[in-house]
């Protein structure tokens, strides 16, 4: 099992910076946000050159490419531009070795069984049309948003069997959940793990230190080893969207040290 970290944990740095906290705290690599924001990247086809000198120079693993896709926006009125983002993000991915790119499940309603199934299909199919390396490349449907209640979760895995799934037991867990029913669920079609631990105040999620709030890492992390999982596992420490957080480089290492000290014993 491999540790890294997303980079929306540092908003205010640029992408050679992130990749150079990275290699001086010791992580195994580095997941990558991809928004038309161009912070980090942008999900563009093909690569700048610069980036790719850039990644290259650092001979960091990228392992997965976050971006805000819906896989719903690749049905309906939004098919073409949802297609066509979604080609792109393979073609990044691919070039850079990533195993895959993170999309959400988007608007299940009012028929999540059909919604699901509909959608499935139309990735598998986008993800046949490509060729060479690319086909190497996975959709990691998240567990956020409707995704991340149980009910979502088992259906997704009834209909669309082939489907590859970005695990956050913390958003399940926010979601009313529980790690040990949906990780049931899910175990084998877990291809990337998102960590992050919270507590609720005054009806406020709150990010925490590893071991501070309600998430059970240590037995989130142990299924995983005694399930086999041999990906990498993504502290999300949510500071792109919460700039009140404590700055990364105080944090970052605590949940690397914390996660390395569950599992190596």
């Amino acid at each position: 099992m491999k540790l890294c970290f997303t980079s929306l944990a540092y908003p205010e740095l640029g992408l050679n910076e992130v990749l150079e906290r990275a290699i001086t705290m010791g992580f195994d690599g580095v997941e990558l946000h991809v928004a038309d924001d161009g912070v980090h990247l942008r999900p563009e086809a093909p690569l700048p050159a610069r980036v790719k000198e850039l990644l290259a120079g650092f001979k960091l693993p990228i392992p997965v490419l976050s971006s805000y896709l819906k896989a719903t926006s690749l049905l309906g009125e939004e098919r073409e531009h949802g297609e066509r983002t979604a080609t792109n993000l393979l073609n990044m991915a691919a070039d850079i070795g990533a195993i895959g790119v993170r999309i959400y499940g988007g608007q299940l309603a009012p028929d999540p069984r059909k919604t699901l199934r509909r959608a499935g299909e139309t990735l598998e199919t986008l993800r046949r049309r490509l060729s060479g390396s690319q086909r190497n490349v996975v959709f990691l449907l998240e567990t956020h948003d409707e995704l991340a209640y149980q009910d979502s979760l088992r259906l997704l895995v009834e209909e669309y069997p082939e489907a590859k799934v970005l695990y956050d037991p913390a958003n399940v867990i926010y979601a009313g959940g529980s790690h040990e029913e949906a990780f049931r669920l899910i175990a084998e079609h877990v291809a990337h793990v998102h960590i992050k631990d919270f507590k609720i105040e005054a009806g406020r999620r709150i990010f925490t230190l590893p071991g501070e709030g309600l998430a059970p890492i240590r037995k989130i992390v142990e299924d995983l080893v005694d399930h086999g999982y041999a990906g990498f596992v993504s502290v999300e420490w949510e500071r792109f969207w919460h700039r009140d957080l404590p700055n990364a480089d105080l944090v970052l290492p605590k949940y690397l040290a914390y996660l390395r000290g569950i599992i190596c014993g």
